[in-house]
């Protein structure tokens, strides 16, 4: 059995994802202002059901915005969701990711 395989750029394919994501959506109505994030979190678990249940902070998004401009460290809680941080925009943003799971005063402390 022969396997043919297609050269196909990462960008290209998360494009494809998130077209899927937005049919599969269907006619679902989402707040502008959350949209984007939802559809990433759908991106990143395959789960859609953080359609309905992802709930927001009044004024989070623009909040957000405020402090990663404002250069705020991202702390994420594995090294799998640091890994997905895109570091080039952080760095332009002057924002640092961390992700503590592996430091042993941290593993000792809890």
């Amino acid at each position: 059995m022969k396997v043919e395989l297609q050269k196909v750029l990462p960008n290209e394919i998360e494009k494809r994802s998130f077209e899927i994501i937005t049919a599969e959506l269907g006619g679902k109505v989402l707040n502008p202002a959350h949209e984007a994030v939802i559809k990433r979190v759908i991106h990143t678990s395959a789960d859609f059901e953080y359609a309905d249940a992802l709930a927001f902070s009044p004024d989070v998004v623009p909040r957000a915005i405020e402090a990663l401009r404002g250069g705020a460290t991202i702390v994420t809680d594995t090294n799998m969701a640091r890994a997905g941080v895109n570091k080039a925009a952080a760095a332009q943003l002057g924002c640092e990711v961390m992700c503590y799971m592996g430091d042993e005063d941290v593993a000792q402390r809890a």
